[in-house]
């Protein structure tokens, strides 16, 4: 398994959308949230994962707009 750590902008991001996407992205890999840093644990390409979630961030995002 591998894991990768992603620094979040705390002045871009809305922090409550970043922990409903990662409850939404609970059931495909293990993601962890501490002080604007997400952590991604997967056998899977991690990165691939992480442009994955932040399109759904945004996809949230616009919704909640």
């Amino acid at each position: 398994m591998w894991k990768q750590s992603f620094k979040i902008e705390n002045n871009i991001y809305n922090e409550d959308i970043i922990l409903q996407a990662m409850k939404d992205f609970s059931e495909i890999t293990e993601i962890s949230y501490k002080n604007w840093e997400l952590t991604i644990k997967s056998d899977e390409d991690i990165n691939e994962i992480f442009n994955e979630f932040m399109n759904y961030y945004l996809a949230l995002s616009n919704e909640l707009a």
